[in-house]
């Protein structure tokens, strides 16, 4: 029986093997700027009239500053793409949501930011961003990953 051993053992190696192939291109590399996937990204919810739930996830290689950013870079291309100028923030927040390895510090932590919106064509708003101003800001500081 020694065989069935060294058999189960070799399998047990493989399948370690396989598993550490699979997920390593999934790490080490910051979330980029796309639809959310496993590695994370952005989703936008209608709620109502001219108001959306707009989300950015990042992984553990994804700073708090690029989370917020991206959020606000799709803040202000939703709003684009719906046909308006300007949106408003109407409530945001940042979200730790590190695992047990970040959180003592083994790697790094993880965000996730949420915005609620509303969209407008012309506002007075005070608050209100112009969503072109927004995106060609944002675009200078990442033109890897949003183009120039």
């Amino acid at each position: 029986m020694p065989n069935q051993w060294s058999v189960r053992k070799a399998l047990a190696g493989l399948v370690w093997i396989g598993l550490v192939a699979m997920t390593t291109p999934l790490t080490g590399c910051a979330t980029a700027y796309r639809h959310e996937n496993i590695t994370g990204g952005y989703t936008d919810f209608h709620v109502e009239d001219n108001t959306y739930r707009v989300r950015f996830k990042g992984n553990n290689y994804t700073s708090r500053e690029r989370v917020e950013q991206f959020l606000l870079y799709r803040c202000a291309e939703l709003t684009t793409r719906l046909g308006y100028d300007h949106f408003v923030l109407i409530s945001e927040d940042t979200l730790d949501i590190s695992d047990l390895f970040a959180q003592t510090g083994v790697v790094p932590r993880n965000y996730y930011a949420t915005a609620l919106i509303k969209v407008f064509r012309q506002t007075d708003h005070p608050a209100a961003y112009d969503a072109q101003e927004v995106m060609r800001r944002i675009r200078v500081q990442y033109p890897d990953e949003l183009g120039s």
